[in-house]
């Protein structure tokens, strides 16, 4: 758990520190979208390879679809309003 937020604090430290390196940053977003794409694949692949969770399907299965689901729903939902707050205080300044 130290070692995440280290990598976190680290990488706000250097990030202030190399804020005018405008193309730096739009190489590091691509990189991210990439590395965020790997990370869904190998989780993809470690549920896969878990018997528990294969077998487990029919009786989580469901109920996994109407979490996931909900969540995104949800969470759409909720930051459409958070984001014409947020930009709305920004213009007024």
């Amino acid at each position: 758990m130290f070692n995440v937020m280290g990598f976190m604090v680290a990488g706000i430290i250097i990030g202030y520190f190399f804020k005018q390196h405008k193309k730096l940053f739009k190489v590091i977003e691509k990189l991210n979208v990439w590395i965020i794409f790997l990370l869904l694949f190998s989780m993809g692949l470690s549920i896969g390879n878990n018997k528990h969770i294969i077998q487990s399907l029919d009786r989580f299965g469901t109920t996994a679809i109407i979490i996931g689901v909900a969540a995104t729903v949800g969470s759409v939902l909720l930051s459409i309003p958070l984001y014409k707050f947020l930009f709305k205080r920004q213009s007024d300044k």
